[in-house]
């Protein structure tokens, strides 16, 4: 029976999710700043349009994309990783058998 706490495999789990996300996030950050604050002070334009425009309005949507595409791939890893360790009863305290009391088949003795 769970009493509320989580146990230390999905303690590690959210762990790592919160530690992807804050490493994609920042990535994300710092792609927007370099863009805002470094591409300007090129002057550079193409077409008489400013070189920030073509940079925001392309590279960081591509940019974008492959970081939610880099974070599905992540989470996918992630999650079948800790699947692997609750089907294998790797750290966990309590019912093993709790897919079949869900079925509601009877546990074995």
């Amino acid at each position: 029976m769970n009493n509320g706490q989580p146990t230390s495999l999905e303690t590690a789990y959210w762990r790592q999710v919160k530690q992807i996300t804050w490493r994609l996030l920042g990535v994300w950050i710092v792609l927007i700043l370099s863009v805002v604050l470094l591409i300007p002070q090129l002057g550079i334009t193409i077409y008489g349009v400013p070189l920030t425009y073509w940079v925001i309005s392309s590279v960081l949507l591509l940019s974008f994309l492959g970081l939610v595409a880099c974070y599905a791939w992540r989470m996918d890893r992630l999650e079948l990783k800790f699947k692997r360790a609750v089907e294998n009863n790797c750290d966990l305290s309590g019912d093993t058998h709790e897919k079949q009391h869900r079925r509601g088949g009877e546990a074995p003795l």
